[in-house]
């Protein structure tokens, strides 16, 4: 789980499995990345437009960085609270992302089943 800090201005960011797996396996450069795009998504939540997040469906977002010098995405969903869930991670690549943003639907589908 990445925790923002105390301050209740900030949105508290909920790493899935998925997506925390993809972290901890980073190197330490490329953590840092990460670490900085999900920072500003903690301090300014669904106020994040692009170039650095852009909204996909009614409860859908997606996180836009750079990280090992690739175009990486976190798809996310935001509950009451100022919280943050995290969903998925992939690439962007020219012929993947409706099927990563299908496989994200499906993910936030499968999440409100269970809650």
């Amino acid at each position: 789980m990445f925790v923002s800090d105390e301050d209740e201005q900030r949105w508290h960011i909920e790493l899935s499995e998925e997506v925390d797996e993809w972290f901890q396996a980073l190197p330490t450069k490329a953590k840092a990345q990460a670490i900085r795009a999900l920072d500003m998504l903690a301090d300014r939540g669904t106020s994040l437009r692009m170039p650095h997040s852009r909204k996909l469906n009614e409860e859908l977002w997606e996180l836009r960085f750079r990280c090992e010098r690739v175009n990486q995405r976190i798809t996310y969903t935001v509950e009451p609270e100022r919280c943050v869930i995290t969903l998925t991670t992939f690439r962007k690549q020219r012929d993947n992302e409706r099927k990563e943003v299908a496989r994200a639907r499906n993910v936030l589908r499968r999440r409100k089943g269970k809650g």
